[in-house]
């Protein structure tokens, strides 16, 4: 499989070098007839990895995030003559317990431990938070490590166990509802809206590269929202666009939204 002619329309260097990973790793599986699996990736990636991997009849991919609404994925990748169920070596899940009840645990304090040991953000998958507990889905290879090294989350004791697949309890994130009117659909006016800055403050971390919108990185401020898209501003957080709707009297634009927390 020819990794320039596959990636050509690929502009963002990152996305560009995640799938330059999947054709090496297809050409690997088409030449040694053996499973090779990527890291996590986002919706947007696995998109782009199903476009390329379907390009060849010789191999079959199953796309795998642990449970039904998973946001980060595995891909893995085998010969066409394999069922995905004849793979040992897939996902594997972690759940963290501890007493909380003086302290709430966010995502990002279970994140933020599991890479204190080490571990890269593309080996972990999502981590699904619960009262006094957490479920991690994790790549096969880093199980063992993390049941081993994990022994606090935001200085509390936690305990670990692994569980199957058939245990993880999916608790969609909570979040606060917003509306306010823009002048223009664009995003650096959405962002403005959503998170109470100016469009230059907007616009800056659009430069900067620092805006995805539904997992796509964008780096043009004229790009226009459209009702039900996702928009992640690093360092803001996410938030989801309810609906774009009527002008006001003054010529504006009504935006609700919803802000993640």
């Amino acid at each position: 499989m020819d990794k320039i002619k596959l990636t050509s329309h690929i502009k963002d260097i990152d996305l560009k070098n995640k799938m330059f990973k999947i054709i090496d790793k297809a050409n690997g599986c088409l030449k040694n007839y053996d499973v090779r699996y990527s890291d996590f990736l986002n919706p947007f990636e696995v998109e782009n990895a199903k476009a390329i991997l379907n390009s060849n009849d010789n191999l079959k991919y199953t796309i795998d995030g642990g449970y039904d609404a998973s946001e980060r994925k595995m891909v893995f990748i085998y010969p066409f003559y394999m069922e995905y169920g004849d793979i040992d070596e897939t996902l594997r899940f972690i759940q963290i317990e501890g007493n909380f009840k003086f302290k709430s645990v966010s995502h990002k304090d279970y994140l933020g431990s599991l890479l204190s040991l080490g571990i890269k953000r593309e080996k972990i998958g999502d981590i699904i938070i619960h009262e006094n507990f957490c479920q991690v889905i994790v790549s096969y290879d880093i199980c063992d490590f993390i049941l081993m090294n994990l022994e606090k989350v935001a200085r509390n004791n936690v305990k670990l166990k692994e569980i199957s697949r058939a245990e993880i309890i999916n608790n969609p994130p909570s979040y606060k509802e917003t509306s306010f009117t823009v002048t223009s659909s664009r995003i650096d006016c959405i962002i403005s809206g959503l998170y109470n800055m100016s469009r230059q403050e907007s616009a800056k971390l659009i430069n900067n590269e620092k805006v995805q919108i539904d997992y796509e990185k964008i780096t043009s401020c004229s790009r226009e929202i459209k009702s039900g898209c996702l928009i992640s501003v690093r360092g803001k957080g996410r938030a989801q666009i309810v609906s774009i709707g009527d002008l006001t009297k003054k010529g504006k634009i009504k935006v609700q939204g919803k802000i993640l927390l």
